[in-house]
């Protein structure tokens, strides 16, 4: 009995300093002392796609001595640098990265990290849930990006029909409808349905707008105020379109480059023309250079120009189309015919 009792007492013993060696970890692991050399002010998630996710922190203090920064994230809480993990720069100032190959509608727990004398000092925590592919009429999936607070499809529209059902027009051959009174027809670029593949389609603004619906249930067609937030999301300094002055305006002259995919068709390793300028692909919207057509029965812009519809309207027959060239990071808004073919992006607020 008596040695059953040492026993006992010695497990109680040696389970009480395991605890308290744990505990002292923990403390170590999330100090509060003065020893700290720099705080993560701000820590943000956002662009957030089907499999991706854009990470930043703003560390302030010094950031000289610390031996390893970065962020770490999982789906368990919290997330530790045990789990998935990636490193950057130890600077004070803004560091971020894109995370891949995430699992889709999973929910994830970030934060931000840094080392230094053998303590691991983490910010606070940020969750997120990645976005589900988004279905249209004939099946085709999308994926879906949130910015902000809006849900923007990250790829172009290519539907077929209508959401009652109804067959879109195509214009293949069609030639010159400019006499056309509200044409309602989708064009493949160059009338080479293969491009479609990659560019989606472009449509006339009438079947942008039919009331039978041609972006997915629960999704609308942009007007001018979508376009502006997701601006002012990417650009604080941009500006806002005025309808006083109409025509060309520069909506932000870095958002463009945020929207679209990197590299050049010289270099091999992308779609645009040389030489894209300020091409990110930050938001993981991956805009390709799809053109347009014309009603005079020509096709032009692409690998130079993306541009897509707007609901809003300038007047009978033109409405508002947005967008970004090669050779600048600009986004632009500008007034077309209604019957000119442009791509399409729904999207859907949140809130």
């Amino acid at each position: 009995m008596t040695t059953q009792l040492y026993f006992n007492s010695r497990v109680l013993i040696f389970s009480i300093l395991i605890i308290l060696i744990f505990i002292g970890c923990d403390e170590i692991t999330n100090p509060d002392d003065t020893d700290r050399p720099a705080d993560a002010e701000q820590i943000r998630v956002d662009n957030i796609g089907n499999t991706t996710a854009w990470f930043m922190v703003d560390f302030a203090g010094d950031m000289q001595n610390v031996d390893e920064s970065g962020f770490c994230w999982s789906t368990s809480n919290p997330p530790q640098i045990t789990d998935y993990k990636s490193t950057f720069e130890s600077v004070t100032g803004i560091s971020s990265y894109i995370a891949t190959e995430l699992q889709t509608d999973a929910t994830y727990y970030v934060r931000a990290y840094y080392i230094f004398n053998e303590r691991i000092y983490y910010s606070d925590m940020v969750s997120f849930t990645t976005t589900e592919p988004l279905t249209d009429e004939d099946g085709n999936q999308y994926n879906v990006v949130q910015i902000g607070n809006q849900l923007w499809m990250g790829e172009n529209l290519k539907v077929k029909t209508f959401n009652n059902g109804d067959s879109i027009e195509d214009g293949i051959g069609i030639g010159n409808y400019s006499t056309v009174q509200d044409p309602q027809f989708y064009f493949s670029f160059d009338d080479d349905v293969s491009n479609s593949s990659v560019y989606g389609h472009l449509y006339t603004w009438y079947v942008a707008t039919d009331e039978r619906g041609l972006c997915p249930a629960g999704w609308l067609l942009p007007d001018v105020t979508d376009w502006e937030k997701i601006t002012l999301t990417l650009d604080v300094l941009a500006n806002t379109y005025n309808a006083s002055t109409g025509g060309n305006q520069e909506m932000s002259p870095i958002a463009g480059g945020m929207l679209r995919s990197t590299g050049t068709i010289e270099n091999g390793n992308g779609l645009w023309y040389h030489p894209n300028q300020g091409a990110t692909n930050i938001t993981g919207m991956q805009v390709e250079p799809s053109g347009f057509r014309d009603p005079s029965g020509s096709f032009d812009g692409l690998g130079y120009s993306a541009a897509f519809w707007s609901f809003s309207e300038q007047g009978v027959e033109n409405a508002l189309m947005f967008y970004t060239h090669y050779y600048n990071q600009g986004i632009h808004v500008n007034t077309f015919s209604k019957s000119t073919g442009y791509a399409v992006r729904c999207v859907k607020n949140l809130n």
